[in-house]
């Protein structure tokens, strides 16, 4: 019985926090001035990327708001943290066009194995948003268990939100390569950047990159090892 009260105790916290944390990630996800966002608060919302996402988020008026694309998407990151944005300012410039690196074609599967590990081990890209640009297509979508987002979007919207010296990921077993694709499975510990509070959750999955026809990522696609619910229950402070 002392486990179940405990169990319980520890989901009523969870929720808590969970509603504590809404109204500012609602407002996150707006470009629009402060008095526009805190009007719609309300409104029922879904981040959407202009350059990623067919999906856009419809909010009434407020304030002679008017409906509008949505800026950085983060998808884990719009589920579990969006309220760093709006404590970081919102939605970022995106990244000059000129950024993207000399690509990365003809590499050999042990060439491209060792290039994703270092991508792993040493710049922590899942958490950083430091990733080896030139092995990916500048077209390359990134998906995970909630949206879809840009290159330039997934970049800069992981680094704001997971980039501390908290956030870790690690690989759990070999880089695997084939003509189509790549794929490995991971363990992550996130902490938000969001000031007071720091919200901090694991996470656990693989992820498939695969490949197009010169051997660049065309897409990036995380699967989680738990639903939606339990990883947001998960977030302690």
């Amino acid at each position: 019985r002392t486990q179940v009260d405990q169990g319980m105790q520890g989901m009523r916290s969870s929720v808590v926090f969970l509603a504590c944390m809404a109204p500012l990630a609602c407002m996150g996800f707006s470009p629009s001035p402060l008095p526009c966002r805190l009007a719609a608060v309300g409104s029922s919302r879904r981040a959407a990327s202009a350059h990623a996402s067919p999906l856009r988020a419809s909010v009434g008026d407020a304030h002679d708001c008017r409906e509008q694309p949505r800026g950085v998407v983060l998808g884990r990151r719009a589920a579990l943290g969006g309220a760093a944005l709006a404590v970081l300012g919102g939605v970022s410039a995106p990244l000059p066009a000129g950024a993207a690196e000399k690509k990365l074609t003809g590499l050999s599967n042990e060439e491209l194995a060792k290039a994703v590990e270092k991508d792993i081990v040493e710049n922590q890209f899942m958490v950083t948003g430091k990733l080896t640009r030139g092995l990916y297509d500048e077209k390359c979508l990134f998906t995970d268990e909630i949206d879809t987002y840009s290159l330039d979007k997934w970049m800069d919207g992981t680094q704001k939100l997971f980039g501390n010296d908290y956030s870790h990921m690690d690989l759990v077993g070999p880089v695997k390569v084939t003509a189509d694709k790549v794929e490995f499975r991971f363990t992550e510990r996130l902490m938000f950047n969001i000031p007071l509070l720091n919200p901090k959750c694991p996470l656990s999955g693989s992820l498939v990159l695969t490949r197009g026809a010169d051997g660049l990522f065309t897409n990036y696609k995380e699967q989680w090892d738990e639903p939606i619910w339990k990883v947001l229950l998960s977030l302690r402070p």
